[in-house]
C-alpha cells in the first residue's frame, strides 16, 4: 500500500516476499540508487533475514551470519564494490562508532546495512530506513509488516519500477555476481573494549581468541552434528524463569558466561549445528517475565550454536544442566535464571496478610460510617449435623470458629493465634502429572483445587493459608517443604489427583509420612511415582538440598507422623462425603514432600485422573469447590480437638 511518494507498506511478508524485497533492492544498488540502509525493529523480527536476502541477492555466496557479536561483517563484490553489514546492538557507548574505522566503511561500501542504527549517535542519513514488526501481536512468528522509508522521491519511484518488474516476470534475474568472503579490513580489534564494553569475552568459549575468532583466521572443527530439536519452552515466574530445550541429541556439552552493560547471559552449545526451531524460543518469551527481556540465537562459528539472553536486571544467578530422558521428554537442557538475593517467603507472606487485614479494616470502617445497621457477618460456621458427634462438639474451640450460642464471655476470652497452613499444589511446569484421556493435567486441576481451598482459610478469622506455587512452574520437593517452614506452617497439605494403569480404578486417598515403609503395595507405588516429580520437572543432578536430611538427623518424625494420621483421619471422613473412597484408612508411605519433621502433612488424592468418570469430575469446578470445602472441614476438626502450639518467635 503506497503511503506517500517516500513511503511504502508491505503486509504478510513472509519468507518467500522477504526474498523478493531483497532482490529489488539489490538491483537499486547496482543501480548506485541506494547505499546506506538501516534496519529497525525488536528482537527475533527479521532485520537479519531481510539482510541476508539482500546480501545473496548481491551476489555473495556461502554462508552470510548474523554481525550480532562481531560488530561488522564485510563482503566484497565482483568486479568491484563492498558490501558491510553492521550491528549496534551492543554499542557499549553511543558515539563509539566514529573510533573504529566504521565512518570509512559507511563512505566506501557500496552498500552499508545497519541493524539497531538507533543505538549509534551521528550516523549519516538513511537513503532507505526499513521498520520491521510481527502483523499480530498473537503470532509472533507469523507474517510481518515491513514499511521503507526512502530519503528522496525518485529512490522510491526507482524501487517501484524494480518492485513491479520483478512481481511481474516473477524471474530470478537477481544480479549474477561473484563474491568471496572478504576479511574486514578495519583497526576493530584496538577499540572492541570501547564497542562493546565486555562483550568482546563473549568470544572467549570458542576455544578461540577474541581477534582470530572476529576475523575467522582460525581452522574450524569438522565434527559438528544438528541439534536435533524436540521443543523449547519457558516457564516464567517470581521465584524463577526456567527454560527447557528438549532435544534429541545425547551427550551435550555446552559453557555459559555473563556480560554487563546490557546484562545478558550466553550459553554456547558447543559442536552442533542451529536448528532453526530454536529460534522458537524467541515467541517463548512473555513480557510479565521478570528476568528475560528477550532472546536471540545463531550460529556463532561452524560447531557453536550460541543463545544469548537478553536480562531484564543483572542480579541473576543462572544454573544450567542437562537432565536425560524420563517420562514423556527427552534428553533437555534446563537454564534456570534466580535472583541472586532470593526473598523472604516469611516476609512475603506476612506483608501479603498485612494488605489484606488493612483492605478488610478499611472496608469496615467505610461500611459503619456509611451503611449503619446489623452487625458484621462473622465467619460461617460449618453444619454440625454434617459433622461426627465427637467433632461437632469440638468444632467451636477450632480457631476462627465461634459458638454463636455460647456465652458472650466466653467468646470475649483471649484471642487465638493465627494458624498458617501450608497448601501445595502438586507437580507444575515441566512436570504436568498424571494426564487423563481427555487431556486433563494434574498440574492444573491440583492448583484450582488449593487455589479454592485458599479463598476459604482466608475468609476465616485467625487462619491463613501459603501456597508452596500460584502459577505453571515447577517447584523442588525439597523445596515446598523448605518453603512451608518459612512461613512457620502448623499444617502442610499436599494436593493431587491419583493415576493407575487401570481406568477403573477410582476414589479418593489421604497420606501421611511412614517411617518404616509403606503401609500397602499400593502405597509404595504412589509414594515411588510423586516422588519422580523431582526429575521429571527437572532437578539438577548430585545438586541435593540437605536441609530435610539436616533437620531429620535433629528432630524426631515420630510425632509428626501421629499428628499427621489424625489430621489425614479428619480430612478422610469429609472427603468420603463428596466422592467414594480408595481406601477406608490412612495410607502411609515414604513421601518426599511429607518430610517436613515439625509439621504435620498430608498428601490427598482428590480422585484418580486416569477414570474416565473422576477425570470429569476434576473438571468440574463444582467438584473442585466441593473437595476443597471437605479438605477445610477437616482441617477445621483436626484443629478443634488439635490447637497448635504457640509460634516458633513469630508472634501472631
Amino acid at each position: 500500500m503506497i503511503v506517500d511518494r517516500l513511503a511504502w507498506e508491505f503486509n504478510s511478508v513472509d519468507a518467500q516476499g522477504l526474498t523478493l524485497l531483497g532482490q529489488a533492492l539489490a538491483r537499486m544498488v547496482q543501480q548506485g540508487g541506494l547505499q546506506r540502509l538501516y534496519l529497525h525493529g525488536g528482537l527475533g523480527v527479521g532485520k537479519t533475514s531481510l539482510a541476508r536476502a539482500l546480501l545473496q541477492a548481491l551476489g555473495v555466496a556461502g554462508r552470510i551470519k548474523s554481525p550480532s557479536f562481531s560488530v561488522a561483517e564485510t563482503y566484497e563484490l565482483s568486479p568491484e564494490g563492498l558490501a558491510a553489514h553492521l550491528d549496534f546492538y551492543r554499542l557499549n557507548d553511543p558515539l563509539a562508532w566514529r573510533g573504529a574505522g566504521l565512518r570509512d566503511c559507511l563512505a566506501e561500501a557500496s552498500i552499508c546495512i545497519i541493524e539497531w542504527p538507533e543505538k549509534a549517535h551521528g550516523l549519516p542519513t538513511a537513503d532507505l530506513s526499513i521498520d520491521m514488526d510481527w502483523m499480530s501481536v498473537d503470532e509472533p512468528l507469523g507474517p510481518r509488516k515491513i514499511t521503507f522509508r526512502f530519503s528522496q522521491p525518485q529512490q522510491f519511484e526507482q524501487f517501484q519500477v524494480l518492485y513491479s518488474d520483478l512481481q511481474t516476470v516473477g524471474d530470478d534475474k537477481n544480479v549474477n555476481l561473484i563474491s568471496r568472503r572478504r576479511i574486514l579490513a578495519l583497526p576493530l580489534i584496538s577499540v572492541l573494549p570501547s564497542l562493546l564494553g565486555q562483550a568482546s569475552s563473549a568470544l572467549g568459549p570458542t576455544g578461540l581468541s577474541a581477534s582470530a575468532a572476529l576475523l575467522g583466521l582460525a581452522g574450524w572443527p569438522e565434527r559438528a552434528q544438528a541439534l536435533e530439536l524436540v521443543a523449547v519452552r519457558i516457564w516464567p515466574a517470581d521465584d524463577y524463569t526456567r527454560v527447557a530445550i528438549e532435544h534429541d541429541t545425547a551427550n551435550i556439552r555446552y559453557e555459559t558466561f555473563k556480560l554487563n552493560q546490557p546484562d545478558r547471559l550466553v550459553v554456547d552449545l558447543k559442536d552442533m549445528v542451529l536448528d532453526p526451531r530454536l529460534r522458537e524460543l524467541l515467541a517463548a518469551v512473555q513480557p510479565n517475565d521478570p528476568y528475560i527481556e528477550g532472546v536471540r540465537v545463531g550460529q556463532f562459528s561452524k560447531d557453536v550454536v550460541r543463545l544469548v539472553f537478553d536480562l531484564k536486571q543483572g542480579d541473576i544467578r543462572p544454573k544450567v544442566f542437562s537432565l536425560p530422558p524420563i517420562a514423556q521428554y527427552r534428553h533437555r537442557l534446563v537454564i534456570d535464571l534466580y535472583p541472586m538475593v532470593e526473598a523472604d517467603p516469611l516476609l512475603a507472606f506476612l506483608k501479603q496478610y498485612e494488605q489484606i487485614e488493612q483492605a478488610a479494616q478499611t472496608a469496615d470502617a467505610s461500611r459503619k460510617n456509611t451503611e449503619p445497621g446489623p452487625p458484621a457477618k462473622r465467619p460461617a460456621v460449618p453444619d454440625m449435623k454434617a459433622l461426627p458427634p465427637d467433632q461437632a462438639g469440638a468444632i467451636a474451640r477450632a480457631p476462627g470458629i465461634s459458638d454463636p450460642q455460647a456465652p458472650a464471655q466466653t467468646r470475649r476470652s483471649s484471642p487465638p493465634r493465627v494458624v498458617t497452613i501450608a497448601l501445595d499444589a502438586g507437580h507444575g511446569g515441566e512436570d504436568p502429572g498424571a494426564v487423563g484421556r481427555r487431556g486433563t493435567k494434574e498440574k492444573d486441576v491440583v492448583l484450582r483445587i488449593a487455589r479454592e481451598l485458599k479463598r476459604r482459610i482466608d475468609a476465616t478469622s485467625n487462619m491463613r493459608a501459603f501456597l508452596t506455587r500460584d502459577g505453571d512452574y515447577f517447584v523442588p520437593l525439597s523445596r515446598r517443604v523448605r518453603r512451608a517452614r518459612q512461613v512457620q506452617a502448623d499444617l502442610f497439605v499436599s494436593i493431587h489427583a491419583d493415576a493407575w494403569v487401570s481406568p477403573t480404578v477410582r476414589g479418593a486417598s489421604v497420606f501421611a509420612l511412614s517411617e518404616r515403609g509403606a503401609s500397602s503395595a499400593a502405597a509404595r507405588y504412589m509414594a515411588n511415582k510423586e516422588n519422580e516429580s523431582d526429575l521429571i520437572g527437572g532437578v539438577e543432578v548430585g545438586n541435593t538440598d540437605d536441609l530435610v536430611a539436616q533437620t531429620l538427623l535433629s528432630m524426631s518424625t515420630a510425632a509428626q507422623i501421629k499428628d499427621s494420621r489424625k489430621l489425614g483421619e479428619a480430612v478422610l471422613s469429609q472427603i468420603g462425603r463428596v466422592n467414594q473412597l480408595h481406601k477406608p484408612q490412612v495410607e502411609q508411605a515414604n513421601f518426599a514432600v511429607l518430610r517436613a519433621p515439625d509439621v504435620p502433612s498430608i498428601l490427598v488424592e482428590t480422585a484418580f485422573i486416569s477414570n474416565p468418570e473422576e477425570e470429569r469430575k476434576l473438571r468440574d469446578p463444582r467438584y473442585q469447590r466441593d473437595v476443597a470445602e471437605a479438605i477445610f472441614k477437616g482441617i477445621q476438626a483436626y484443629l478443634a480437638q488439635n490447637p497448635p502450639l504457640a509460634k516458633r518467635g513469630l508472634a501472631s
